[in-house]
């Protein structure tokens, strides 16, 4: 279905400024189509009725709304519930997750992402007594920063600001302060036992990149956001499900029709190969992919579904028995999945050296019927995704370096005892190979006096592993 689709954006005057809202099929809110064969309909109406258009089969809303945002004044002091909060607090209503590309600012700009709080108690303290200065986290701001928004998440758009807002397809939020301003006589309703009761504490940030350059800003389970910079011509190709288009600044065509600064499109599911040309920089806005994780271990085999901001959705787990026996399931398990890739952590030994004719096989393995077995070949061969392997330690670690314990750290040690004794490291940053990955189950050790045990592996009677494992 080859659907190019063009939206006439639904403005509002609010009290702090405007917003545009350029793609959207939200009730309060919802696009008409400027052209083509859908012309004059909502985008509701469309998203209903012509689901082959956008290449996908999910029920509900619309998932998306993009918005230009002209703060003249600063916003209120507010924060996003999550979708289970959501749910039982606004009848069903979905929570809110959105992302910020600053497309203009004063010099001196800055916004309000987060808190100083260390403690909920601390929190409402701070709040109650409305020292604002001291609760909120102000930082500066400039053209091309971007910025994720997860729920629980304090934050404001300060004066004079303009940005590009994606986010999911809801508009419940919650103010918890608006600088006392007066609208018809009265003060704005807040929502302060509200924002209390979803406030992230203590705060993280997200996604944030103020660097300003083009690529992937953002990976979550509700969206996956580029930013391309075209001088001449992009090229694009063929997606089965839709993507958005936002024009963040210059000027070009599309399939001969002009874009121009400001404005947003829906390239329809299945278009085909297409080219952009002009100068120009644009935001694409496309549903996430889904990936799958393997943990082959030496008791039990785990797979897992998830996103790239490590949402797992879904996970279960078989004992390892034979590689006749194991891979089959693990194969059963992801082969109707549509996972766009596939990582594994392994029990090892493990050849990681991409550039070896044997890698991605486990070697010399105290599990003998897994010696110089080629799991991973074997899984891409079945399940036709591009797949990556590393020990089970390496991957726990880059684990904790993304999402756990060692986040914003780049050296780090982790050690992992059960069923084996193994280590992952990372130095500078980057996990550690050299000709094989890090090894510490068979550092050979000296036994204790009068210790009779015979050890556990069949090849170091006095290894770490042999001993303690």
């Amino acid at each position: 279905m080859r659907e190019l689709i063009f939206l006439e954006p639904v403005v509002k005057k609010l009290i702090w400024g405007k917003e545009y809202w350029t793609v959207s099929a939200h009730k309060n809110g919802d696009c008409l189509v400027k052209g083509g064969r859908f012309d004059g309909m909502h985008l509701s109406e469309v998203w209903r009725d012509n689901k082959e258009v956008f290449g996908v089969e999910t029920e509900g809303e619309f998932p998306y709304i993009v918005k230009v945002i002209d703060a003249r004044d600063s916003l209120s002091i507010q924060v996003h519930p999550d979708n289970e909060y959501a749910y039982e607090n606004e009848n069903g209503a979905p929570g809110k997750t959105e992302c910020w590309y600053v497309m203009d600012c004063d010099r001196d700009g800055s916004i309000i992402i987060g808190h100083n709080a260390k403690s909920r108690e601390e929190a409402e303290s701070m709040v109650a007594e409305g020292k604002w200065d001291d609760f909120l986290r102000e930082i500066p701001v400039k053209r091309g920063d971007f910025f994720q928004i997860i729920p629980g998440t304090v934050h404001a758009i300060k004066q004079d600001t303009m940005i590009m807002e994606i986010q999911k397809s809801s508009d419940i939020t919650y103010r918890l302060h608006d600088y006392d301003r007066i609208v018809d006589g009265s003060k704005r309703e807040l929502h302060v036992d509200k924002s209390l009761d979803v406030l992230m504490i203590p705060h993280r940030d997200a996604n944030c990149y103020t660097n300003g350059i083009p690529g992937r800003l953002v990976s979550c389970r509700y969206y996956e956001v580029d930013k391309i910079e075209i001088s001449g011509s992009k090229d694009f190709e063929k997606s089965d499900s839709f993507m958005i288009i936002s024009v963040l600044d210059g000027e070009g065509g599309i399939d001969g029709r002009k874009i121009k600064a400001g404005e947003s499109f829906i390239v329809s599911g299945g278009y085909g190969d297409f080219s952009i040309f002009g100068r120009l920089t644009v935001m694409v806005t496309r549903l996430p992919k889904l990936y799958g994780g393997l943990e082959a271990g030496g008791t039990r085999m785990v797979c897992a579904l998830g996103y790239a901001d490590g949402t797992i959705i879904d996970r279960q787990s078989f004992a390892t028995t034979t590689p006749d026996d194991s891979i089959p399931k693990i194969i059963d398990y992801f082969k109707d999945k549509e996972i766009c890739a596939l990582g594994i952590g392994s029990f090892g030994p493990v050849d990681v050296n991409p550039e070896s004719e044997t890698y991605g096989s486990i070697l010399e393995s105290p599990k003998l019927s897994w010696q110089n077995y080629p799991i991973k070949s074997v899984l891409e061969k079945a399940l036709n995704v591009p797949i990556k392997i590393d020990t089970r330690a390496n991957g726990a670690c880059l684990g904790e370096m993304t999402f756990g314990c060692a986040m914003n750290i780049d050296n780090v040690g982790y050690v992992t005892i059960g069923n084996g004794i193994g280590a992952g490291m990372a130095v500078n940053g980057q996990l550690v190979h050299g000709m094989g990955h890090p090894e510490f189950g068979h550092i050979l050790v000296s036994r204790i006096p009068d210790d009779d045990y015979k050890g556990s592996c069949p090849f170091h009677p006095t290894c770490f592993e042999s001993l303690a494992s």
